[in-house]
């Protein structure tokens, strides 16, 4: 099957509230039997998860993402001209679960597809988005973002790294740290002071920093998984040119705000995510294994995080509801964000706990066990990233309750005169 002649769904936007999801979900799952190996298909339709696992480990996953995205299905919601759909959320969603099924190779693009990529589509020049849009759906263009610092990580505006302007150039020196995807990634979302005689807020801007331009140097970091994801990022009279600019000098705060809401959005597990970007067992994958679980103690972990699960899937359906309605994103980020972080380990600590001594140590080749535990470790980062729970509990106590403030000295005064260490 031609690239060219990959089926699409045509859906304008303004109208698909009335679009019938079984459809779409029957047109995706035709393109993906079509697309895919017809051994890899009769692996899935037998739930044959060893099989598929050889099958995949000899494919193409590159190949294979770039036809996806040229049928619009890794950024459905985007426009059109920028390799998406033009579609609502909901169908998004629709079509994200109808490759589900299909156990795509893992996505190595979410932060360009989850957050650069709708940062460019709303701050972005027209040329940005020609130029950075298509490549991050096409996963050709790895992206990562440039925002934590070692001073500077629930404290954000509080960040150190400074960007001096000469003309139509501008000179970046510092340092940022946990960033994912930073040895592969070809361009990074920076945040920068570029003035720093204002308050800490006001005098930050918003770069597309090329990763591998002379005076970026990338250091991996090994985390308890073993894999070296993490990253930190020094910057040594790294230059960049103004047209990488994202949004207006001095108002690199909105623009990390907008990103940020879309992260916490993600995280949350309320997106549109594709396949293979969210680690960790399913209460779903974990009943049809293990059911009927005798202990009682277990039994009863396992019956609440049945009821967790359902609770974030409503409110996500609720979050989902406003956002047909026109209204922006709420404090309901926030809430999922929190709730589904502790929920995930949770729910990873009861699939070790299931397994019982076999969690331990485990034959060569037993890919549930030694994904089951990759799960485990991975997932204690996800309290941590994207706002760490301390920080939501903030948001949520301050913007839905009406508590006062927690107190900032430095709010208000210039940055080079808060007291740093």
């Amino acid at each position: 099957m031609a690239v060219t002649d990959l089926p699409t769904v045509d859906v304008d936007v303004d109208v698909d509230v009335d679009v019938d999801l079984d459809a779409v979900a029957a047109e995706v799952d035709r393109f993906a039997r079509e697309m895919l190996p017809a051994d890899w298909v009769a692996a899935v339709d037998r739930d044959d998860p060893a099989t598929l696992a050889t099958i995949r480990s000899n494919f193409d996953g590159e190949d294979l993402w770039t036809r996806i995205a040229d049928a619009g299905y890794v950024a459905p919601t985007w426009p059109k001209e920028y390799g998406g759909l033009g579609v609502a959320p909901r169908v998004a969603g629709a079509i994200g679960r109808a490759l589900g099924r299909y156990k795509m190779p893992r996505f190595d693009n979410p932060v360009g597809v989850d957050l650069a990529g709708p940062a460019i589509m709303n701050w972005g020049t027209n040329e940005q988005k020609e130029r950075y849009l298509l490549p991050i759906a096409r996963n050709q263009e790895i992206w990562c973002q440039l925002f934590s610092e070692p001073g500077a990580g629930s404290d954000l505006a509080g960040l150190a790294t400074r960007a001096i302007r000469d003309g139509d150039t501008w000179t970046v020196n510092g340092q940022k740290v946990w960033t994912s995807l930073g040895h592969l990634a070809s361009f990074g979302l920076l945040l920068a002071r570029t003035n720093p005689d204002v308050p800490k807020h006001k005098g930050i801007t918003a770069f597309l920093m090329p990763m591998k331009h002379p005076g970026v140097t990338v250091r991996p970091l090994r985390q308890i998984t073993g894999d070296g994801e993490f990253c930190e990022v020094f910057f040594d009279d790294a230059l960049i040119d103004d047209s990488m600019r994202l949004g207006p000098v001095d108002e690199g705060w909105r623009v990390a705000i907008s990103i940020l809401m879309n992260e916490r959005h993600q995280g949350s597990g309320s997106g549109a995510a594709m396949p293979g970007t969210v680690a960790g067992r399913s209460i779903g994958a974990l009943i049809r294994r293990y059911a009927p679980v005798t202990d009682p103690v277990l039994r009863q972990r396992l019956a609440q995080l049945y009821i967790e699960d359902r609770l974030v899937s409503m409110t996500n359906q609720r979050a989902a509801a406003r956002r047909r309605a026109g209204q922006p994103t709420g404090p309901e980020a926030s809430v999922t964000k929190l709730f589904f972080s502790e929920h995930t380990q949770r729910l990873q600590n009861l699939a070790v706990d299931l397994e019982g001594p076999a969690a331990q140590a485990w034959e060569d080749g037993d890919r549930w066990l030694q994904n089951t535990v990759w799960s485990f470790l991975r997932v204690r980062s996800k309290t941590i990233a994207g706002g760490s729970s301390e920080v939501q509990r903030n948001i949520l106590g301050e913007r839905v309750l009406g508590l006062p403030k927690e107190p900032e000295v430095d709010r208000s005064i210039p940055w080079s005169e808060v007291r740093r260490s």
